[in-house]
């Protein structure tokens, strides 16, 4: 069964069933046991899954469900009527949508031998079980960016959607999605099922009327500001040329002079994700493996907030994707930890469909951005 709760020091124990002295037995080339090699697994693993629900960047994105689909209104819009004394008013009910979320898993293999591991030092086995950490948070980020840059609908039995249902990506017309969206009235605003949120432009650059488009976008479905603007290293000079409209952070070394405009915030950088300053309301973060020519535009609820952009699906009774160590159903072989494998299950929808608006500088028609 699933435990909730982090992994932590408490979980490095032999677990029930594993011979203590076999493993002992078991020794590698430099002197370590497959004890150590468990050991430093459930290490590298704990680590991995405490950073995965509290990362402070992309827990501004999501939030996690164990449930395959999410539900919301739709086109809604009321008002009280006056009272009269024998009058009685019409009842009414919101309308309500809804779309399904993926679930898929992810397997990435060590492939150690029974050979090999009777040869090998523990610092090579270091280094594989590193690679299996970076393997899952590259799976990871592109799983998430590729979500925001999708306009069409994911479908399919292989990402766990059956042969019907779909998960569509952010408010767009009718003709390009299966879940057509009527966004809520807002203030008196009123929306039709052609309202479009991935909004292309030929102009081969970031400008300040874009950002100041994408914050209105937001605004009109009651986002409020501060917004967060994620765009690719490699369009970080041009948004840093806007004049007048950019403001940037004060560098980790150099504190900008007392009669300079200040942004409110640090450009501390999260795990090579970093803030770099202010405009129209956003707050700007390079992130690598967005693609060039690309940016997304979100109000950002708190870490793991319902109404955050993306809603990742993880498995009945998880609280949050969990990476494993598994042995290879398909060729177990006679070592304890021989031909062992890596696995995460997790999907990536959109919960709210108001609260993102991506953006592509690169044409005049909407092409679906490649994460990296």
């Amino acid at each position: 069964m699933t435990l909730l709760g982090n992994r932590d020091t408490r979980d490095n124990v032999i677990l029930t069933g594993v011979d203590a002295t076999l493993l002992t037995n078991y020794r590698l080339r430099d002197g370590a046991t497959y004890e150590d090699v468990v050991n430093m697994a459930n290490a590298a693993l704990g680590g991995f899954n405490a950073g995965l629900g509290n990362d402070p960047f992309w827990s501004m994105l999501i939030s996690f469900t164990d449930q395959m689909d999410t539900r919301y209104a739709v086109g809604n819009s009321a008002a009280m009527v006056p009272h009269t004394e024998y009058g009685r008013p019409d009842p009414r009910r919101a309308e309500m949508a809804g779309h399904m979320l993926p679930l898929r898993k992810w397997d990435h293999m060590l492939g150690w031998t029974a050979d090999y591991l009777e040869e090998a030092r523990l610092d090579d086995l270091a280094a594989d079980m590193a690679m299996a950490i970076d393997a899952a948070n590259n799976r990871w980020r592109i799983a998430l960016l590729q979500r925001l840059l999708k306009r069409g609908d994911d479908s399919g039995v292989v990402v766990g959607l059956s042969t019907t249902g779909l998960s569509p990506g952010f408010a767009t017309a009718a003709a390009s999605t299966g879940v057509d969206f009527i966004p809520p009235t807002y203030a008196g605003t009123t929306f039709t099922v052609d309202h479009e949120h991935y909004v292309p432009d030929a102009g081969g650059a970031f400008t300040l009327a874009i950002l100041q488009d994408a914050a209105a976008e937001l605004r009109e479905h009651g986002h409020e500001p501060p917004f967060e603007f994620l765009i690719s290293p490699a369009d970080e000079s041009v948004i840093t040329a806007i004049s007048p409209g950019f403001l940037g952070v004060n560098e980790a070394l150099v504190n900008a002079g007392v009669l300079a405009a200040q942004v409110n915030f640090t450009g501390a950088t999260v795990d090579g994700k970093r803030p770099i300053g202010a405009i129209s309301d956003f707050r700007v973060w390079v992130v690598p493996g967005m693609p060039d020519n690309y940016g997304f535009g979100f109000k950002s609820y708190g870490p793991n907030n319902p109404r955050n952009p993306l809603r990742v699906r993880v498995p009945l009774g998880a609280r949050a994707p969990q990476l494993r160590a598994i042995r290879d159903s398909n060729n177990p072989g006679i070592a304890p930890v021989q031909n062992l494998m890596t696995q995460i299950a997790f999907g990536v929808g959109v919960g709210d469909r108001t609260n993102g608006t991506p953006r592509f500088v690169g044409g005049a028609a909407w092409a679906d951005g490649t994460a990296a």
